[in-house]
C-alpha cells in the first residue's frame, strides 16, 4: 500500500500544478520539483524493498497539506472579490499579497520536506527494509493458490458435464484435423477452477489415448520465462535438458517447434496473464495439429485468441455441487454422527453459499472447517467471509498501480448495485485520481474513467452494464467486492460503518484518527466523532442502508451536528437520506473547501439559500427521491466554479420565477434542464457546457431560439453529447412545423432526440441531419411509412417508435438500411399488422423490443436470427412471434 500511497502523492501534486491558485501564488516551480522528486523516488524502489509504510504516510500528509495550503489561498482571495450583486470577480486578476506571500512561503517550505523525504540520502536509510514487496504479495497469492488447489479425487465434482464441449473440440477429426492448429480459452474469475478443468480434461482416458505422451502442462503465471517454459517442454519430451541449459530462445522454440510436428500434442499454458506473454508462446509452440489449453482470468487474452472454435467462460458450481465438493474437504471418507451432521449441515450449507460457487472458495472454507465441532463452526460463519475473498487476491495482485488505485476507490460502494462512471470521474477528478493532463488533445475525464472501468471489467475485477453507446454503469460483484473493501481500508484508504450494527465511537484506538474516507451507512445505532477524525477526513458518504428502511429504524447520528468542525472535507455525498428526520445541517453551508455535494436519491423539501456560500463547490447533484418536489433558491448562478449541475425531476423556484443559471460560466454538465422552470436564454451564455440534457414543453418561443442558437458558430461543441426532448408539441401550424424540420435538419444540435406530438409527416432523409444516434417519436401520427427516411440516417443505434408514432398499416426495411441500428423499440402501435425486414436489414441490431401491436401477428423473416439468440423481447405475444 506504500507504492500506491506514493503514486496517489505524485497524482495529487500533478493536479496541484495544474490549479489556478497555484499560478496566482507563483508555485508551479516548487510544486513541479517535488512531483519530479517523487517520480524519481518511484523509479529507484525495487521489487525487493519498498518504500516503509511510514514514509509514505509522511509524504502523503505533506501533499495533504500542500493542498490545503493552495485552496485556503483560494478561500481567501475569493471572499474578498464578491461585487455588490454577490457575484465573484475573474480570479486572475485578484490582489491579494499577504496571503500570496504566506501561502508561497509554507508552500516552498513543505515542498522542500517532500524533497528530502525523496532523497537519495532516506531512501537509502531504508535500504534494508522490505515492506511491501511484489514478490511477497507474488508469494502471497500462490500460498492462497496452493490453499485453494484442487486435489485429484476432487477433480469430477461439477468438471464432467463441463468437460464434454472441451472434449469434442479436442477430439474432433473432422476434414484437415490433422494439419488444424486450434486453442480453446478457459477464462475465469480467481478459484472457479481453470487449471482443474484443463487438467481433468489432460488426464481422459479418450485424450490420453489421442495425445499418449504428447502432453504438456506449460505453467506460465507471474514471473514468465520463455527460455524455462521451453526448457520444460523440451525436457517431457528428450529428459534431461542440461545440454540446453544456455541455449537462447530462438534455438529452444525451433527444437520444441521440431518436436511438436512428430506427432499431435495437447499443450496446457496454465495462468496466461497477457496478450504480450500469449503472443509470445504462440510463435513458439503453435504447430500444425497441436492443440492448446489456455486458462487465463484476463477476458482480453481469451479474445485476442484467433484460432479458437470458441472461449470456454468457467462457470460457479451449482449449490448442489458446491455442498458436494465441501462435504468431501471437511469429512473425507468419513461423516460425523448423524446428531452432529444434522446440527452441522444447516451452518455448512449456508456457509458454502457464501462461496459463490467458486471451488478455490469452497476448498479454503473446508479447510477452516475440518476437524472442528459444531460450536467451532459457529465462529468461522461469524468470519468467514472476508477470508474467502481472497480468493479473488491473485486478480488484485496483477493489476497495474493505477488500476488497483481506481479499483480499492470502489470500495466506497460496495453496496451499490449500480455506479456511474460519470460519478466516479468527478470524484477521481477531486481526488487527483485523473486530471486533465492525462487526457490529450482528445479525450474528456469521463473518456477516460470509462477507459479505466472497461479495463478493470476486462480483468474481470468489476461488472459493467454498457448501452449501445456508452458505458452505463459499474458494480462490484460478490466475493470481488469484500475483497476490494478489505484491502482498501487494510490500507486506510477508506473506512466504513455500519450503524446497523452497533455504536461506534472513532476513537485513534481504532485506526480512525488518520482516515481520510469514511462511508456511514444508517442504523439504529449511533457515532460519535473524535477531533482527530475531524481535522483529517475529506470524503464522508452517508447512506441509507436499503430502500426499504422506515424513518424509525435509524438514528440520525450525532456526527452530523458537528459537520461544521470537518474543515478538511471536499467530498460529502448523501445518498437516500430522508431530511424529515433531521433538516440538512447547517454546518455544510461553512465548509470552506467542499467541491461535492450530492443528494441524490434523497428526500428533501427544500435547498437552503446559503448553499451559495460554497465558492468552492464544482460538483451539485440535486437529483431528489423522483416522488419529491423540491424548491430550489435562485441563488445558483452565484456560484462561479461549479461545473456539473444535476437539477432534480421535479422542483420549484420562489417566487413562481423561473431558476437563473447565467452566471455559471464554468458550467460543463447540466442535466434535467427544462424550459418551464429555467430560462431558457441563460443556456446560450454558458460557453463551456458540453453535456446537457434540455426539455422542452410546448413552447415554440424557447424552440425557436434553440434552433436559431443550433446554428451558431459555438453551438457544435455544446450540443455533442447532449439530448432534447420535446414534449406536448402538436405541429397544427406551419410556424411549429418549420421549427420542426430545422430540428431535424440543423447540423448542430444533439444527437440524441425525443419528440412527441403530432406532425403528420417526416421531412424527406436527405433532409435530415445524420448526426442523431437515438431518436424517439411519440403520438406522431405519421400517416407514411417511416422506416424508409429513418433507415437512411447511418449513424442512428436507437429508434423508438410508440403511442400510435405511425398510424399505417405496413412498415418495410429495406436491405441497406440502419446499419447501424443496435436498438428498435415498437409500443403500442395499434394499427400496424404488417412488418418486412429484408435479409441484411439491421445487421447491427441487438436488442428488440415489441410490446402491445396487438395486429401484428408475424415476426419478419429477416429478423429470425435475432429471435433465436433471446434478444427479443414482447411482453404480449412472445410466443406466437418468436415462433
Amino acid at each position: 500500500m506504500a507504492k500506491l500511497a506514493l503514486l496517489f502523492a505524485i497524482k495529487k501534486l500533478r493536479q496541484l500544478t495544474l490549479a489556478e491558485e497555484t499560478e496566482v501564488i507563483g508555485a508551479y516551480t516548487a510544486i513541479n520539483n517535488s512531483v519530479k522528486s517523487l517520480e524519481n523516488l518511484q523509479r529507484m524502489l525495487t521489487t525487493d524493498g519498498q518504500l516503509p509504510s511510514d514514509q509514505a504516510k509522511e509524504i502523503e500528509e505533506l501533499v495533504y497539506r500542500v493542498e490545503d495550503v493552495v485552496q485556503t489561498y483560494g478561500v481567501i482571495a475569493r471572499s474578498r472579490s464578491a461585487d455588490s450583486s454577490g457575484m465573484f470577480l475573474p480570479f486572475k486578476i485578484l490582489n491579494s499579497g499577504g496571503a500570496q506571500k504566506k501561502a508561497m512561503s509554507e508552500i516552498t517550505s513543505l515542498c522542500a520536506k517532500i524533497n528530502h523525504f525523496a532523497s537519495p540520502e532516506v531512501v537509502q536509510r531504508f535500504a534494508g527494509f522490505h515492506f511491501e514487496s511484489n514478490n511477497s504479495c507474488y508469494n502471497n497469492c500462490q500460498q492462497w493458490r496452493q490453499n485453494f488447489a484442487y486435489k485429484q479425487d476432487d477433480e469430477t465434482v461439477g468438471l464432467k458435464k463441463e468437460k464434454e464441449p472441451i472434449l469434442g473440440a479436442l477430439l474432433d477429426k473432422s476434414e484437415g484435423y490433422e494439419n488444424r492448429f486450434e486453442v480453446i480459452p478457459i477464462w475465469g474469475l480467481s478459484g472457479t477452477g481453470k487449471s482443474a478443468l484443463a487438467h481433468a480434461i489432460c488426464n481422459d482416458t479418450n485424450v490420453v489415448d489421442e495425445f499418449k505422451e504428447h502432453r504438456l502442462n506449460i505453467r506460465v503465471s507471474e514471473n514468465f520465462i520463455l527460455e524455462y517454459a521451453l526448457l520444460h517442454a523440451m525436457e517431457s519430451f528428450v529428459g534431461s535438458v542440461e545440454e540446453y541449459a544456455d541455449a537462447p530462445a530462438q534455438v529452444l522454440t525451433e527444437l520444441v517447434r521440431q518436436h511438436l510436428e512428430k506427432s499431435r500434442s495437447l499443450i496446457v499454458l496454465d495462468d496466461v496473464r497477457s496478450t504480450e506473454d500469449w503472443q509470445t508462446l504462440r510463435g513458439a509452440v503453435g504447430a500444425k495439429g497441436c492443440r492448446i489449453l489456455v486458462t487465463t482470468r484476463a477476458r482480453e487474452v481469451a479474445k485476442s485468441i484467433k484460432q479458437t472454435p470458441y472461449i470456454h467462460e468457467k462457470r460457479p458450481l451449482s449449490d448442489k455441487n458446491s455442498w458436494k465438493l465441501l462435504k468431501r474437504i471437511v469429512w473425507l471418507e468419513t461423516e460425523p454422527g448423524a446428531e452432529m451432521k444434522s446440527s452441522m449441515e444447516k451452518m455448512g450449507k449456508e456457509m458454502v453459499k457464501l462461496c459463490e460457487g467458486l471451488p478455490g472458495a469452497i476448498i479454503a472454507l473446508g479447510k477452516l472447517l475440518a476437524g472442528k465441532s459444531a460450536s467451532e463452526w459457529e465462529m468461522v460463519q461469524k468470519n468467514a467471509r472476508p477470508y474467502l475473498s481472497q480468493v479473488m487476491a491473485p486478480s488484485y495482485a496483477e493489476l497495474s498501480d493505477d488500476l488497483k488505485l481506481y479499483f480499492l476507490y470502489l470500495g466506497h460502494f460496495r453496496e451499490e448495485p449500480e455506479i456511474e462512471p460519470e460519478k466516479l470521474c468527478h470524484l477521481w477528478t477531486i481526488e487527483g485520481l485523473i486530471s486533465k493532463g492525462d487526457c490529450g488533445s482528445k479525450r474528456t475525464l469521463l473518456d477516460l474513467t470509462q477507459e479505466h472501468l472497461m479495463s478493470l471489467a476486462q480483468k474481470s475485477m468489476v461488472g459493467v452494464r454498457q448501452t449501445i453507446i456508452e458505458l452505463k454503469s459499474c458494480h462490484l460483484v460478490g466475493l470481488m467486492g469484500d475483497m476490494c473493501l478489505s484491502k482498501a481500508e487494510e490500507g486506510d484508504i477508506l473506512k466504513v460503518m455500519d450503524l446497523q450494527s452497533g455504536d461506534h465511537n472513532l476513537q485513534p484506538s481504532l485506526s480512525f484518527s488518520n482516515t481520510r474516507r469514511l462511508v456511514i451507512y444508517l442504523g439504529k445505532y449511533n457515532a460519535r466523532v473524535t477531533p482527530e477524525l475531524a481535522r483529517n477526513l475529506r470524503s464522508l458518504r452517508i447512506i441509507k442502508a436499503h430502500e426499504h428502511q422506515q424513518l424509525e429504524e435509524f438514528v440520525w447520528p450525532s456526527i452530523m451536528s458537528n459537520i461544521k468542525k470537518f474543515k478538511a472535507l471536499r467530498i460529502l455525498d448523501f445518498n437516500r437520506i430522508d431530511f424529515r428526520k433531521g433538516k440538512i445541517p447547517g454546518g455544510i453551508f461553512a465548509l470552506p473547501f467542499l467541491r461535492y455535494l450530492s443528494f441524490k436519491g434523497c428526500i428533501l423539501k427544500e435547498l437552503p439559500s446559503y448553499i451559495s456560500n460554497l465558492s468552492y463547490l464544482e460538483v451539485l447533484d440535486l437529483r431528489i427521491k423522483d416522488t419529491c418536489n423540491i424548491t430550489i433558491p435562485d441563488v445558483l448562478r452565484r456560484m462561479r466554479r461549479l461545473q456539473h449541475l444535476y437539477l432534480p425531476r421535479a422542483f420549484q423556484a420562489q417566487n413562481g420565477k423561473k431558476l437563473r443559471l447565467d452566471g455559471l460560466a464554468e458550467l460543463q454538465t447540466l442535466k434535467n434542464f427544462t424550459s418551464k422552470l429555467c430560462e431558457i436564454q441563460d443556456l446560450f451564455n454558458l460557453k463551456k457546457l458540453r453535456y446537457l440534457d434540455v426539455e422542452v414543453e410546448d413552447s415554440l418561443e424557447d424552440l425557436e431560439s434553440i434552433t436559431n442558437h443550433m446554428s451558431s458558430s459555438t453551438a457544435p461543441e455544446k450540443w455533442l453529447h447532449s439530448s432534447i426532448e420535446i414534449k406536448n408539441f402538436d405541429c397544427y401550424t406551419e410556424a411549429r412545423h418549420n421549427v420542426f424540420r430545422k430540428l431535424l435538419t440543423r447540423r448542430g444540435g444533439p444527437p440524441k432526440f425525443s419528440f412527441e406530438g403530432y406532425i403528420d409527416q417526416l421531412p424527406p432523409h436527405n433532409m435530415i441531419s445524420q448526426r442523431f444516434t437515438e431518436m424517439v417519436l411519440s403520438s406522431t401520427q405519421l400517416k407514411e411509412d417511416p422506416m424508409p427516411i429513418l433507415e437512411n440516417l447511418h449513424n442512428l443505434r436507437r429508434l423508438v417508435l410508440r403511442d400510435d408514432a405511425f398510424l399505417g398499416t405496413k412498415m418495410v426495411c429495406s436491405a441497406s438500411g440502419f446499419p447501424q441500428l443496435k436498438q428498435l423499440q415498437l409500443s403500442r402501435l395499434f394499427f400496424l399488422t404488417e412488418w418486412k425486414v429484408e435479409n441484411s436489414a439491421m445487421p447491427m441490431l441487438s436488442h428488440l423490443k415489441i410490446h402491445n401491436c396487438e395486429k401484428l401477428k408475424k415476426f419478419p423473416d429477416g429478423l429470425k436470427e435475432l429471435a433465436l439468440s433471446s434478444r427479443i423481447q414482447d411482453e404480449k405475444d412472445a410466443e406466437t412471434i418468436c415462433r
